[in-house]
């Protein structure tokens, strides 16, 4: 009984990203284009090859980005804005070397989205402390920031 009560308070059913999914889902009923948030992805996605970014940063990115911008400025004629704000998040990132992950303690996911409260407590995980630590890594992170940027700006024109 004892080992089943440990068990029981530590064991989270879902993962990280089932909660990333709810939020999609919580974020699609709210946005005035449904659709819009995930074309920003699917556009980056589009143009990352080679840059050395994941698609999974961009995912944290977006979602950021998400919970930054009202989400009434989500709309169509505003696809190009949104693309830019996504952009700019990410150069603010690299340039105080800090991502932090989107689940682990983050204060502004929607309360419809259950965690753990262990989970919820935790200090952010910072997903670029590695150029923290590696100034080679910031130069290149910067550099594929341009190439990336560049890329948009060529999309875009």
């Amino acid at each position: 009984p004892a080992k089943a009560d440990f068990i029981a308070s530590t064991a989270w059913p879902e993962t990280y990203a089932v909660a990333e999914a709810k939020f999609f889902q919580h974020i699609a009923r709210q946005v005035p284009c449904k659709s819009l948030h995930l074309k920003c992805l699917q556009v980056f996605t589009c143009i990352l090859r080679g840059t050395g970014f994941s698609s999974s940063t961009w995912k944290t990115v977006v979602m950021h980005v998400l919970t930054t911008v009202p989400l009434s400025r989500w709309r169509r004629r505003e696809f190009g804005r949104r693309l830019w704000d996504i952009m700019a998040y990410l150069r603010r990132c690299l340039q105080s070397k800090r991502l932090e992950h989107f689940v682990l303690g983050n204060k502004r996911l929607p309360a419809e989205i259950s965690l753990p409260p262990a989970v919820q407590r935790v200090e952010p995980l910072n997903l670029f402390e590695h150029l923290a630590r590696d100034p080679a890594a910031h130069r290149e992170a910067m550099r594929a920031y341009g190439q990336l940027r560049f890329r948009l700006w060529m999309l875009l024109s």
